[in-house]
Parts: structure tokens; C-alpha cells; sequence
């Protein structure tokens, strides 16, 4: 067998890395990914009008190694980034690499060749996060079949996981095919969480691997404090959802009613984390978005545990009670 990595004019990946403002880190970040294994590998690193030093940094790479592409553009948020970087992909695979994150050198290789193999959709392996303390094994996908091919409709539950969009590469044809690109909406604001729902959809074939290929840097001392920016930027990220869902009547009927429990996990970490001044209108927007799906039957009971289904109820009945009976909810 002959894969086009193999092949002098075909790319088997194309990396993309979103960057703004993150020289302290970046170079870490590049020296993982020009230590790849894989050949006819690309980096296409985006440069979002970063003001410090990080496109100085991006220039070295890219004049002692041809893989490295440079887009510098003006700063338009993460979303657009990640478009600019997947219409100059040239990869059978699309793969991504935060600019603070750290690859190790086989990532791409040992992923390319097991989903070339078994001509996937999505290869998907678990990652640690790492900090200055060390690196923190993150076995989220133990709950599912591991080194077996899939469809998602006969594990649905996978929708419900963690996004981590860069522990995954994803055939470029299938996001071309099926029209899945980030929401460009401003700074980095929850892209990704409609991004891999909608790839989880539109995929038929998929596998999960145990290894962890990808340290991603946490914060552990981030501070806790409520928000009120960003109040309703994931509601958009669910609209695009939702329209992908009902594109057809198969996505609809296979995937309608999970994406209103993956709602209910994603909104009630929404709420927790905004301030209570911004909780009684993001209660009625949550209220709303569910007496919708109430009404096309998407709201199903048994799909719910019961605390959560009670929860709903409650929100349902009055959002304005809602946010004051649950002031800390979370």
C-alpha cells in the first residue's frame, strides 16, 4: 500500500495553530511540531495580529523549515482563524495544535496511519494536561469501545464528551462534503463546542485510542470569579447545532434529542460561570431554547437524569424563579 504520505505532492496533514499573543509559549509549541515524525506534513500557523513578538517568532521557523505557513492577518477572533487555516489546508486529515500546547513527535504519524488505514472520519485519543507542575493523564474516552471502528449514532453518548478538538484529526473531504467550519464569532468564544458536535454527526466511521498524544497547558490558578462577559456567545455555538440537525431528516431523528442534553450540561456550566446579575436573562433564553424543543417533541424525559429533568421543569415554569431559587447552580 502506498499512502500519500509516501507520495512527494500530497500532504497527509495539515496542522493548524491559532496565534495571538503567546510568545512566552510559542516556541515550545513549534519545536513539538517540527520534531513530527510524519512526512508530507504541513503547519499552517495563523497569526491573528498578534502585538508581541510571535510573528518574529513564526518568521524563523518558517525560513529554516518549508512546512511552517505563515497567514498573518488582522485580528478577527478564533473562528475566523481556524477558517483562514482549513481554505489553505492541503491535507487529507486536518489536525490542530493550540500555540501553547505540546505535541509529542509521533502524534500525527501513529493518528494519520490508523485512521488512513481504516479510512476514517475522525481518529480521537485521550491527551494530558500538562502545567508547570508536570502532565496530568486525561482518560476521558475510557467509557467507549478503544481501537474499533464506529458509527456515532450507535454511541451517541460520545457527543456529551469534553470538545478537545486538537486530540483528533478529521478527513478534510468530510468537512468540505458536509459545509463544517468554526463560527466566527469574536475572541475565543466556545468554537469549538459546536465544531466537534457537528463532526461527531456528519462522521460514519471513527475510532478512539487510549494513548494521550497532546499536552495541553491548563492554568490550574485561574481565578473563579463570575463573568458577565460573554453572556450568550455558546447559545450561538448551539443555533449552529441545531441547524446542522435539521438539515436532514436522518441527522434530526438520530441526533435531535441528544444535542438538548448536551445542551443541559454545556448551559448549566454556562451559568455557573456568568454573574448573578447575567443569570435571570440567560435562564430565559435557556427556558426558551427548550420550550422550542419541547414543541418538535425534542425534549425527552428518559434521556435526562432525573435531578436534571426536575431542573428543567423548574426552569420551564418560571426562569425568573429559576435564577433566584439558584443563585449558585452549576
Amino acid at each position: 500500500m502506498v499512502f500519500p504520505w509516501q507520495k512527494k505532492d500530497k500532504i497527509a496533514v495539515s496542522v493548524l495553530t491559532p496565534i495571538y499573543n503567546v510568545e512566552r509559549y510559542l516556541p515550545e509549541c513549534l519545536d513539538s511540531l517540527k520534531a513530527q515524525t510524519l512526512k508530507n506534513i504541513e503547519f499552517i500557523c495563523i497569526n491573528d495580529g498578534s502585538t508581541d513578538g510571535s510573528l518574529d517568532i513564526l518568521k524563523r521557523y518558517a525560513e529554516n523549515d518549508p512546512r511552517f505557513v505563515i497567514i498573518d492577518k488582522p485580528n478577527s477572533g478564533y473562528g475566523a482563524s481556524m477558517n483562514c487555516g482549513l481554505d489553505k489546508a492541503r491535507g487529507e486529515y486536518i489536525g490542530i495544535v493550540e500555540s501553547d500546547d505540546i505535541a509529542s513527535p509521533d502524534m500525527f504519524k501513529n493518528l494519520y496511519r490508523y485512521a488512513h488505514r481504516r479510512r476514517l472520519d475522525i481518529v480521537k485519543s485521550n491527551y494530558f494536561e500538562h502545567d508547570d507542575e508536570g502532565d496530568t493523564f486525561q482518560d476521558l474516552l475510557g467509557w467507549f469501545p478503544y481501537n474499533k471502528v464506529f458509527d456515532v449514532r450507535t454511541q451517541p453518548v460520545l457527543t456529551y464528551m469534553t470538545p478537545a478538538i486538537w486530540a483528533a484529526i478529521y478527513r478534510r473531504q468530510m468537512l468540505v462534503d458536509t459545509g463544517i467550519r468554526f463560527n466566527e464569532t469574536p475572541g475565543a468564544s466556545f468554537q469549538d463546542t459546536s465544531f466537534v458536535f457537528r463532526c461527531w454527526v456528519a462522521s460514519r466511521r471513527v475510532a478512539l485510542l487510549p494513548e494521550a498524544y497532546l499536552r495541553y497547558r491548563v492554568n490550574r490558578n485561574e481565578s473563579s470569579v463570575k463573568s458577565d462577559k460573554k453572556v450568550f456567545e455558546v447559545c450561538s455555538e448551539y443555533e449552529l447545532s441545531n441547524a446542522f440537525v435539521h438539515e436532514t431528516p436522518e441527522r434530526l431523528a438520530d441526533f435531535g434529542k441528544i444535542l438538548q442534553v448536551c445542551k443541559m450540561g454545556t448551559y448549566r456550566w454556562n451559568y455557573g460561570r456568568i454573574s448573578a446579575d447575567s443569570q435571570p436573562a440567560f435562564a430565559e433564553r435557556w427556558a426558551q431554547e427548550y420550550r422550542e424543543a419541547d414543541a418538535e417533541g425534542l425534549l425527552d424525559e428518559s434521556m435526562f437524569e432525573p435531578k436534571d429533568w426536575a431542573l428543567i421543569q423548574e426552569l420551564l415554569a418560571d426562569p425568573t424563579a429559576f435564577a433566584a431559587t439558584h443563585p449558585e447552580f452549576a
